[in-house]
C-alpha cells in the first residue's frame, strides 16, 4: 500500500521501528517520507527503500556509479556498526524528509551545502569507528560513555 501511495506522488507517515537510526530517528517515531527521482538522491539523505527482509529506512554513505548510467546506493544506518547490502534505484521508494518527535515535525536536512554534508558524513564515520575500535579492543580501553 505505501508503494502504491509513493508511486502516485503521496507522501506518507509510518511508525519506525527499531534503533538502527538513532539518535536522528527513534524507535516508535513517525516518518514522513516523500517520492524521489534515484538521480536526485544525495549522500547524506535517509532513504526509504526495499530489501529483502523488508522495508528500511537507512542514510545513503556512498554511491556508485554502474554501467548504463545506473546508480547503486550503499547505506548505513546511524546507529549500526556494519552497512546494509548495495540498494538499486529501482529499490528506493522515497526520501524520509521529515520525523515527528514530541509533537513537532522535524526535518532531517542536512544544512551547509557540500561542507555541511560532507562534515556531517564525517562525525558520523568518526562515530563509527570509535564505536568498532571499542567493540574490538574492549571497554577496558576506551571509556563506555562514549556517545551513541
Amino acid at each position: 500500500m505505501v508503494d502504491s501511495l509513493i508511486d502516485a506522488g503521496l507522501s506518507v507517515r509510518f511508525r519506525a521501528g527499531g534503533a538502527s537510526m538513532s539518535p536522528s530517528i527513534r524507535d516508535g517515531e513517525y516518518l514522513i517520507v516523500a517520492p524521489v527521482d534515484a538521480a536526485r538522491v544525495s549522500v547524506g539523505d535517509v532513504v526509504f527503500c526495499q530489501m529483502r527482509r523488508g522495508p528500511i529506512a537507512h542514510r545513503v554513505c556512498a554511491i556508485d556509479s554502474r554501467p548504463h548510467n545506473e546508480r547503486q546506493f550503499i547505506l548505513y544506518g546511524d546507529a549500526s556498526l556494519d552497512g546494509d547490502l548495495p540498494v538499486a534505484a529501482q529499490q528506493l521508494r522515497g526520501r524520509v524528509v521529515g520525523v515527528e518527535r514530541g509533537g513537532e515535525r522535524l526535518s532531517l536536512k542536512i544544512f551547509g551545502g557540500l561542507v555541511g554534508r560532507a562534515a556531517f558524513m564525517f562525525a558520523l564515520q568518526l562515530r563509527r569507528s570509535l564505536r568498532v575500535a571499542r567493540a574490538r579492543l574492549g571497554a577496558a580501553l576506551i571509556p563506555a560513555d562514549l556517545p551513541g
